[in-house]
């Protein structure tokens, strides 16, 4: 079971709207270092600025590809994938191509996946969006991640309002096997919500810096410690 004390471990924390500023990038970065976040996840262009903010620090630093529609051709996944590779991605969240799964083109979606998990080395987490499928579409899409040969499956990119459930988790999981990792990302707003996920087979949340800084002074008040968030400027 997850305590508390180690749930920052299991964080990506997220600076990737289209509105991102270098200010929100350095500010995730801080939280990220206080807080002893796993990664942070930035736009392919502030990749190098994350890296450059956590020197010294045990961090990975993650980007996407084919963020946020997945409707990219897969040779322009792959091309981006390799190219976040170079820079020095450690992970890379990428989007399927929902449009190609809900038309009923699962070999296609499933071969855009395979085409970037082969071509690096770094784990690649698939984001399903599951904010615009269904329970049975759900399991669907998790069962092809798996089978195309990605190690993480992701739920939402939480672009599209509806927010990730307990439940939506228990579905990824349960299709997708035990030898492929859930990241729950997408509405995640409090601590009880993340604790609940893990016990239905999370193993990393994906969470926008504002919600971060809201999750974390959540996380000081219950385990009685000095607020870190008035350290971060």
């Amino acid at each position: 079971m997850v305590s508390l004390e180690t749930l920052p471990d299991m964080i990506d924390i997220t600076a990737v709207a289209a509105d991102t500023r270098l200010s929100d990038v350095d500010r995730i970065c801080d939280i990220a270092k206080a807080y002893h976040c796993a990664s942070t996840i930035t736009l392919p262009c502030y990749l190098a600025r994350t890296m450059k903010n956590t020197i010294g620090y045990e961090l990975l630093h993650g980007s996407v590809t084919g963020f946020p529609y997945g409707g990219e051709l897969t040779s322009t996944k792959v091309y981006e994938a390799k190219q976040l590779e170079l820079l020095g991605a450690q992970e890379i969240d990428m989007v399927m191509n929902i449009g190609a799964f809900l038309s009923g083109n699962l070999k296609y979606t499933k071969q855009d996946i395979t085409a970037v998990c082969e071509a690096v080395k770094v784990p690649v987490k698939v984001i399903i969006e599951t904010a615009l499928l269904d329970e049975a579409q759900i399991a669907k899409a998790s069962e092809l991640v798996a089978s195309a040969g990605a190690p993480w499956v992701k739920s939402s990119t939480g672009f599209h309002g509806k927010p990730t459930t307990v439940e939506i988790v228990r579905i990824m999981k349960e299709a997708a096997g035990e030898n492929v990792k859930v990241k729950a990302a997408g509405g995640i707003r409090d601590l009880d919500t993340m604790l609940e996920m893990a016990d239905a087979g999370a193993e990393r949340f994906g969470l926008g810096g504002r919600s971060c800084e809201n999750i974390f002074l959540e996380l000081d008040r219950r385990l009685g410690r000095e607020n870190l968030m008035e350290y971060i400027k």
